[in-house]
């Protein structure tokens, strides 16, 4: 049922190299499975969020992707399309570590990419489960991100890239953990779940499904396949081993029927962490999309890890209450659990300001227990993330955008590039400031100035998210006349469409960058010193334009009044005034008034002294 193009489809087996190649190559392998092993992770914590065509709002297959990492610096990829020699090699680096693995044949032909998005409308993402430690750091030269971009540049169709992978694994092994992939075009998407075979043998097992039109899916560092068809082709596809492999080392019954075979309870059953951390997100995504209106509280026990069976587990896909767009999907990527049983604002870890967030290490001890913040779907530590939008009724180079953003999907502005675009931007661009390197220059570095002022501030946070949403919502405005340009200079020239589209693309997320360090700037002035500093108006007392200029209006915020009953709680009668019988309650007053000087609160007028703007989120 899987047709391999042309293009890339001559792979040769590998030369043989000088021993000392062949040593360097071991000790990088040793490196990488001691990684492994010593638990060195790095954050590959990812969620996919998944809108099949007939769910969507226009048409086409979305889904959304976040390289949640704190090592990470995020950057845009781009691969050019090329024409490549026969027996011409290619390197492959470990994406999480860095570490050298070897290299493979290169194909003949190779397609444009663009970040997870090439010129023909595939796109490709990932969540990492992990899965049975003793089938991690196998045999082979390949890891899951080397695969994705590989597999992008060679082929063309959903289905071409889950054949792909299965060659690639075949023949160059897989040394990656566990992993759930994405993978759409503009008819249909798929999750393809595969882990390597670690010690036992070279490459991996695997099973992809197909997610029904008109179904809503997701996947978040859990593995989500259980039972699957055994004879659908059309809808699910396997390793000829998933099964066999499975039994040779231990892992399932040869004694059960095949049917009752589960992918995820088998090589990775699920644990407190994979509900509680990890489908939780997926949850959080359902709940608010489902056309049952009972969902939420139907899974919320096993997302809380109170009910761990295995058919307490969510589906993998749902029917949706009604259409999803690209914009809906961003705004879905900004979940904290608001509302919902895992809610984090609302205890005492969420701090006077009420922030989604907590300082890692996201597990925690105290006595003899272990405990866990919530991991929601914004996160602060990602490095880049973004929605894939794949529609058929275009030319496909113009029918794919990729709406790419930096670091927490929450504050995140997302930026369209298209999948013929044929360069990135200078402030997304590798070599634009790094990990250790801050620039001016550089969106993940715009957008973490803006998100890292707004975490001990966490009353901002919707005005920085509503800022964001508007942002894309004119971008997505104003492809209409750009699309429409362009599909007059395609009849044309190709070519000059396309460099029309990325240099409209190229230009709007330079000026987006000066713009997010733009809004960190108004952020600082507004919220500088734990007050929030306004205009005093057109007649405002400005020095007479000389020495000191304009005088703001300056309001103490101040914190709710649970909080203030917390540090009552903590700390009864420490910070209690007490009553002074000697002098007058108008002196009292008058101090109280200088030390609250430059403020409404220290002003000599009660009419200047309104009521102090409180955080609107409320703590325990």
């Amino acid at each position: 049922w899987l047709k391999l193009p042309a293009p890339g489809a001559d792979f040769g087996s590998q030369q043989p190299h000088p021993s000392g190649f062949h040593r360097s190559i071991a000790m990088a392998r040793l490196m990488w499975s001691l990684l492994i092993s010593f638990g060195v992770g790095y954050g590959d914590a990812c969620t996919n969020l998944i809108v099949s065509r007939g769910a969507s709002a226009d048409n086409s297959t979305i889904f959304s992707y976040t390289a949640d990492s704190g090592s990470l610096y995020g950057t845009l990829g781009h691969y050019p399309a090329g024409k490549h020699e026969p027996g011409t090699k290619r390197k492959i680096w470990d994406w999480d570590s860095g570490v050298y693995l070897g290299e493979i044949d290169e194909a003949l032909e190779t397609y444009n990419v663009i970040g997870n998005l090439n010129e023909h409308g595939l796109a490709i993402g990932e969540t990492t489960f992990g899965g049975n430690d003793s089938l991690a750091g196998g045999e082979g030269v390949l890891d899951y991100g080397s695969m994705i971009w590989i597999t992008l540049q060679r082929t063309r169709t959903a289905r071409e890239a889950i054949h792909m992978f299965d060659h690639l694994v075949s023949t160059y092994g897989y040394v990656s953990e566990g992993e759930s992939f994405t993978i759409g075009d503009p008819n249909e998407v798929w999750v393809l779940e595969l882990i390597g075979k670690g010690k036992y043998e070279k490459g991996a097992v695997w099973v992809a499904v197909r997610i029904p039109d008109g179904h809503v899916s997701g996947h978040a560092n859990q593995a989500r396949i259980q039972q699957f068809p055994l004879n659908d082709p059309e809808n699910c596809v396997y390793s000829k081993d998933v099964i066999s492999f499975a039994i040779k080392v231990g892992l399932w019954d040869s004694n059960k029927p095949q049917e009752e075979f589960s992918f995820s309870d088998v090589y990775d059953p699920i644990t407190f962490s994979g509900a509680r951390q990890s489908d939780a997100r997926v949850w959080s995504f359902f709940s608010a999309v489902a056309d049952d209106p009972e969902f939420e509280k139907t899974y919320e026990s096993y997302v809380l890890g109170k009910k761990l069976s295995a058919g307490a587990r969510m589906p993998l896909h749902i029917k949706p209450k009604s259409k999803i767009s690209v914009l809906d999907v961003m705004m879905h990527m900004r979940n904290h659990y608001e509302g919902t049983a895992l809610d984090p604002r609302l205890d005492v870890g969420a701090g006077p300001t009420g922030s989604a967030y907590r300082t890692r290490p996201i597990v925690w001890n105290h006595g003899n227990s272990s405990y866990v913040h919530e991991r929601t779907v914004g996160t602060q530590q990602a490095a880049w993330n973004f929605v894939a939008q794949l529609r058929g009724h275009l030319p496909a180079p113009i029918g794919g955008r990729i709406w790419f953003g930096v670091d927490d999907a929450t504050f995140s502005v997302h930026a369209p590039f298209h999948g013929g675009a044929t360069r990135v931007p200078h402030s997304l661009a590798d070599g634009t400031g790094d990990a250790l390197t801050f620039s001016a220059d550089s969106a993940f570095w715009a957008f973490n100035t803006v998100a890292n002022f707004v975490y001990p501030r966490w009353f901002a946070a919707q005005e920085v998210i509503s800022l964001a949403h508007t942002s894309e919502v004119a971008f997505e405005q104003a492809l209409v006349a750009e699309e429409q340009q362009a599909l007059e200079l395609y009849k044309e020239d190709p070519a000059k469409a396309i460099e029309y589209l990325t240099a409209a693309a190229v230009t709007r997320a330079d000026d987006m960058v000066k713009a997010e360090f733009a809004l960190f700037g108004e952020l600082m002035v507004k919220y500088r010193d734990g007050f929030h500093v306004s205009s005093q108006g057109p007649k405002a007392p400005d020095h007479g334009g000389k020495q000191g200029g304009i005088v703001p209006k300056v309001d103490e915020v101040g914190y709710s009044e649970k909080w203030y009953s917390r540090i009552v709680q903590d700390t009864g009668d420490h910070y209690k005034m007490t009553d002074d019988k000697t002098h007058p309650d108008l002196l009292q007053a008058n101090k109280l008034r200088i030390l609250a000087k430059g403020t409404t609160g220290g002003s000599r007028s009660p009419r200047s002294i309104p009521a102090s703007p409180q955080p609107d989120f409320i703590l325990v």
